[in-house]
């Protein structure tokens, strides 16, 4: 069942603007929904990689944020997962509070296309906007920490 927080997936074809969070922190969802919606884009979010799969096979997003750790799977099963089990080629932006910009792993899912960009948490507003717009663009892997 689709997350009801802060609103479900829709089961319509996104446009240019829209975003998907995967996070299943809801203060996290809120913070983002409000950051990016107050900056233009429409949000959408799931809370597991089990309503990520199942939204991303109904609805396409113009790139998707994928935290590190869900209670389900972590985010970089979940982007294979993604890669593989969806229609979803939109850019995708490993965000973590685990994870940091040296880590060997990071280093491997950004140089290997999986992730198009990876940014730390707590979130910079500014930065995190500015890798969203790069994602979207087309431009190369990048690192934002805090």
């Amino acid at each position: 069942m689709m997350s009801r927080d802060p609103v479900p997936l829709r089961q319509a074809p996104a446009q240019r603007g829209s975003i998907l969070v995967i996070d299943d922190e809801p203060g996290v969802r809120w913070s983002l929904r409000h950051l990016l919606e107050n900056n233009g884009f429409s949000v959408e979010s799931a809370s597991s990689g089990v309503e990520a799969i199942e939204g991303l096979n109904s609805s396409t997003f113009c790139t998707v944020l994928v935290d590190a750790k869900l209670p389900d799977i972590d985010g970089i099963n979940l982007a294979r997962r993604i890669r593989i089990e969806t229609p979803c080629r939109s850019p995708l932006i490993l965000v973590s509070g685990y994870f940091y910009d040296d880590d060997v792993v990071v280093r491997e899912v950004l140089s290997s296309g999986l992730f198009a960009a990876f940014a730390t948490k707590p979130i910079v507003h500014d930065a995190l906007l500015v890798i969203i717009r790069d994602a979207i663009s087309g431009g190369a892997p990048i690192v934002v920490e805090d």
